[in-house]
Formats: structure tokens, C-alpha cells, sequence
């Protein structure tokens, strides 16, 4: 296996289409293989598959990476280099997602309309596979700009879905609310200290309170919560991470990849981390 920029050129106008790899073999097989069979992402590509023949394209290594983490970098500089130009079939500038940064017009469903049908399902099939585990969801880990959280602010005040959102209660509805609450029994069991509850009322004055404000884990219940993780790469070489955090910031994967790899058992079929798998590694737990 050799880790390297590759490209795909069309001997008939020498337009190519760049791409990074770290097993020659095996991605110009899948190349191959989609193109055959009319299932290329680039449809630039396909395109001019279709048109001039298999036998017009040849598939060539254009520089040899030393080091596998770094053949992203090096493709993304060939990407940003030639993306746009017009020999080069490749339409997006990001290396882990072929569509990301492509005009709108160029993916495969510009223009595309689905039906109400389409759409449900679609919706359904989305719902359930984020309900099946928290960390399927995309944006689980990121966090949004100060800016986005701005619109996001605004079109919600603009079109509330709850009631108060946006408002605030008069000084005698407090007052009515705090009445009516005042000496009823709480939760069975509950028991909140002078010093729980004069916290808690400075926290609402300040405008803010948590029940978790100010607490934080034990290194026992840390432990507990941390699930451990296996790493076998390409090479057979197996690497131990102490929680799912650990192997998603050293390894920079998203976190419904590395859930998926996961529920399969398989190795990983695309992206920086081809041929790498991943399983939980079993602890004995506290007696």
C-alpha cells in the first residue's frame, strides 16, 4: 500500500480529476467500478467516461505522501489549486466530502423535486436513526458562530413556538407564581439545605440556575461514563483510546462514522481512516 495524490486523466483533452488515497489498488478498482457502472460522484467525470470511452482514460500517481495524516492536506492544496478551472472534473474543495463548496448547480439533486411522500420517509428514516443513539446526529460536538446563533435567535422570536418565549412575566405575576408554589412539598425524598436554597436564589436573581451548576463528576463516575475503544489501522497495529472523545480528536473522525464502524464491526470503506476498524473494548466493572 502506498499512500498518494493520484490522478484520473482523459488522454483525449487532458483534463483529470485529483484524488488521495492509501492503497492504490483498492481506489482505482472502486473507481473503476462506479464508473462502469454510471455511479461516479463527479458527474463531470461520468460524463466524459461515458462519452470518450474507458480506454481514453489512464490512472496515474502524481506524488507519493510519506506520511498517511498528512494526504489530506496535500490533496486539499491540489483541490484548491485546480477546483474551478476547466480541466479539472473534481467539483468540491473539501477532501472528506467530494460536494462540500460545489455550485448548487453542479450536485446530483439541483433542481430536483421530491414529493410529500419522498420527503416523509426521508424525515422518518432521519428521526429514527438519531433517536437510535444521541452521537448520530451531525452536529453533536460542534458548536454554532455567535452569528448563527444571532439569526437562529431571530427567526425564533419572530415565529415563537412556546408562549413566553421572548417575554417576561410582570413583578406581580412572579409574585402570584412564587404564592401559589411557596411551602408545597416537593419531589418525595427531597431535601434542600439553607445554603442549597440561598445558592439557588442567587442564582435566579442573576438571571440563570442549573441543578448542576457548581457540581461536577467524581473521577470514579468519570470512569464509569467513559467508554473504551480499540483501533486496529490498516497495518494490523491495534491502538487503545480511553474514551470516545480521545479517539475522535486524535484520529479526526465525526462522531456517526465512528458510531457506524462501530455497529459494524467493519473497516472503515472511504475518507482518511480507510481500512481502519473499531470495536468497544470490554472492562470489568466495579464490585
Amino acid at each position: 500500500m502506498t499512500n498518494a495524490i493520484y490522478k484520473i486523466i482523459n488522454l483525449e483533452n487532458q483534463k483529470f480529476y485529483v484524488g488521495s488515497t492509501n492503497n492504490i489498488k483498492v481506489r482505482f478498482r472502486q473507481h473503476r467500478k462506479l464508473l462502469r457502472g454510471n455511479r461516479h460522484h463527479s458527474k463531470h467525470l461520468q460524463a466524459a467516461w461515458n462519452k470518450y470511452g474507458e480506454d481514453k482514460f489512464v490512472f496515474v500517481v502524481v506524488e507519493e505522501v510519506e506520511h498517511k495524516d498528512a494526504l489530506k492536506a496535500i490533496e486539499e492544496r491540489y483541490l484548491l489549486e485546480h477546483v474551478g478551472k476547466k480541466y479539472c472534473y473534481n467539483t468540491g474543495r473539501s477532501a472528506d466530502a467530494p460536494w462540500r463548496n460545489a455550485p448548487s448547480e453542479v450536485t446530483p439533486n439541483f433542481g430536483r423535486k421530491w414529493s410529500e411522500e419522498l420527503k416523509g420517509r426521508v424525515s422518518q428514516s432521519l428521526k429514527e436513526f438519531y433517536a437510535e443513539n444521541y452521537y448520530n446526529h451531525p452536529r453533536v460536538g460542534k458548536t454554532h458562530s455567535e452569528e448563527t446563533r444571532a439569526k437562529i435567535s431571530a427567526a425564533k422570536l419572530a415565529n415563537p413556538v412556546k408562549p413566553w418565549l421572548g417575554k417576561n412575566r410582570s413583578e406581580e405575576t412572579k409574585a402570584k407564581v412564587g404564592d401559589a408554589q411557596r411551602g408545597k412539598p416537593k419531589v418525595e425524598g427531597r431535601k434542600v439545605s439553607e445554603a442549597g436554597m440561598a445558592k439557588i436564589r442567587a442564582a435566579a436573581e442573576a438571571g440563570h440556575y442549573s441543578h448542576w451548576t457548581g457540581r461536577s463528576h467524581t473521577e470514579e463516575a468519570k470512569q464509569k461514563l467513559r467508554k473504551q475503544i480499540s483501533a486496529t489501522d490498516p497495518q494490523g497495529i491495534v491502538h487503545r483510546y480511553g474514551s470516545l472523545t480521545e479517539v475522535l480528536q486524535t484520529l479526526g473522525l465525526l462522531m456517526p462514522t465512528l458510531n457506524r464502524a462501530l455497529k459494524s464491526g467493519k473497516p472503515l470503506s472511504k475518507g482518511p481512516r480507510m481500512g481502519w476498524s473499531f470495536k468497544y473494548v470490554d472492562t470489568p466493572s466495579a464490585t
